[in-house]
């Protein structure tokens, strides 16, 4: 199968990394996997990253603020936060940092596939 993309996950202990890895492989995106913030920041200055999906609370605790960093570095990397916890809040700060999708993790991953195969597509344009 050819590679479409790259799926860059940002999570500490990697565990949805783990769960989406075998899904979106067969749809020929490579998952690279990343537990801290620091390491998400390295990724994308190292490799071509096609859709980043982080959770919104990093290890560092600075996990959804460190997205308007990340869109002035990189405009059009589509970006999708994952979160434990449904919280409308978060989720309303989160979209007006121009988020491609926010993901409540007890949602189950149909709709994150989905989410995930809409932002790649939207990269290779």
């Amino acid at each position: 199968m050819v590679e479409c993309g790259t799926l860059l996950i940002g999570e500490p202990g990697c565990r949805l990394a783990t769960e989406l890895n075998p899904l979106v492989a067969d749809k020929g995106y490579r998952v690279r996997a990343v537990e801290d913030i620091k390491d998400v920041f390295l990724t994308l200055q190292d490799e071509k990253v096609n859709v980043l999906v982080m959770d919104a609370c990093l290890p560092e605790k600075m996990g959804y603020e460190a997205i308007s960093i990340i869109k002035s570095m990189y405009r059009n990397l589509p970006i999708i936060v994952t979160t434990d916890e449904n919280n409308p809040e978060l989720e309303s700060r989160v979209r007006q940092m121009g988020i491609f999708y926010y993901h409540v993790k007890s949602f189950g991953t149909d709709e994150l596939m989905l989410a995930i195969g809409s932002a790649m597509a939207r990269s290779s344009r």
